[in-house]
């Protein structure tokens, strides 16, 4: 798959979540540690759904919502530019 075609995904998966209803989501800024609470649950989750099911599909789902957490971690923190 084409980095374009996956950076598109991210972005329907941010799309998605930020269209999460107030009962899904408190509204505030997370904190960096709430963030990454949140992206060990799905990758809890993600590492359960490989083992126990027989295609990668479940995990790739929980991945693509992984991929969505650090990108709103970033928008509300900031990102520190790769040194070279």
């Amino acid at each position: 798959m084409l980095r374009e075609k996956v950076y598109e995904i991210i972005d329907s998966e941010r799309a998605y979540q930020d269209k999460l209803p107030k009962i899904r989501t408190d509204g505030r800024k997370h904190t960096v540690g709430e963030f990454l609470i949140m992206m060990q649950h799905y990758m809890n989750r993600a590492v359960e759904h490989w083992t126990l099911t027989p295609s990668d599909a479940m995990a790739l789902d929980d991945i693509r919502k992984i991929a969505g957490i650090c990108v709103k971690c970033m928008e509300e923190h900031g990102a520190n530019p790769r040194q070279e």
